[in-house]
């Protein structure tokens, strides 16, 4: 009888176990145990991190997972994005970079080779263009005493790191027929991004040429990260409030958000 109960208790902790997962336990464990082997490809990548996977969900799930715990944010680009976007110009060509292999990219990378490798897996993937940001009170409300100039170097000095309203790409994949939305580079959590100190461009590209020589191992790329599960899956009521996409299609509510409402 006792070895009923404790049978009936392992049941139980397992079934807990798979419910707070979502029933992504094997796609997170594959994702994690990644090594530079699995990855020597775009292929064989999705190949290993899909295997014995059934349903395109754990698939989606597992390509994602790979990408929190094996790319870290360009930090450089995101000080770049986040200037220029508050500061109504575009921002300039990013540095040449291929993520793959440096394992370092921006929002719009980010979702490029999401969607390389999810289409590898075999799914339906989308890369959607838009802006990413929180929305949070200007420089001036918070300060009413400073000038226009003052204002304006605050902006560009980034003393306001949290006013972020950015230039950014995230996916949709599609299953059983209706579109899920991920963004891999906000799922990342408990990390600041690399190479936030780099300064010019010139040093941007020796650093990325370093990454190109040599690839950071996995556990080093993994270490004091956690997932933010909000943006795998995205309600879209929830992700409309940080994304808004060039193309209305994609907020997937009735009816769309407007810009002005998003930047309010």
């Amino acid at each position: 009888m006792k070895h009923l109960y404790l049978l009936f208790f392992l049941c139980l902790i397992s079934l807990r176990t798979t419910a707070a997962g979502g029933g992504y336990y094997m796609a997170d464990l594959r994702a994690r145990q990644a090594t530079l082997n699995d990855a020597a490809s775009i292929e064989s990548l999705a190949a290993y991190l899909t295997k014995d996977l059934k349903t395109d969900e754990q698939k989606a799930r597992a390509v994602a997972v790979w990408m929190v715990y094996q790319m870290e944010k360009n930090g450089y680009r995101a000080k770049q994005l986040i200037r220029y976007s508050n500061l109504g110009i575009q921002a300039p060509a990013p540095v040449e970079n291929d993520p793959f292999k440096t394992r370092i990219g921006t929002p719009q990378e980010f979702a490029a080779l999401f969607e390389q490798i999810a289409r590898a897996a075999g799914l339906t993937v989308v890369t959607i263009n838009g802006y990413a940001g929180k929305n949070i009170s200007a420089p001036r409300a918070r300060k009413p005493s400073w000038t226009a100039a003052q204002t304006l170097l605050s902006f560009i000095s980034q003393e306001n790191s949290d006013l972020q309203r950015y230039e950014a790409a995230w996916n949709a994949v599609q299953i059983d027929g209706k579109w899920h939305l991920i963004d891999t580079y906000w799922m990342i959590a408990g990390t600041t991004e690399s190479a936030r100190d780099i300064s010019s461009d010139a040093s941007m590209r020796l650093f990325l040429k370093r990454r190109l020589n040599r690839t950071p191992s996995p556990s080093s790329l993994r270490r004091g990260k956690t997932i933010d599960e909000d943006y795998f899956f995205a309600k879209p009521r929830f992700f409309i409030k940080t994304h808004f996409p060039l193309d209305s299609e994609w907020q997937f509510i009735t009816p769309p958000r407007s810009w002005a409402t998003f930047v309010s």
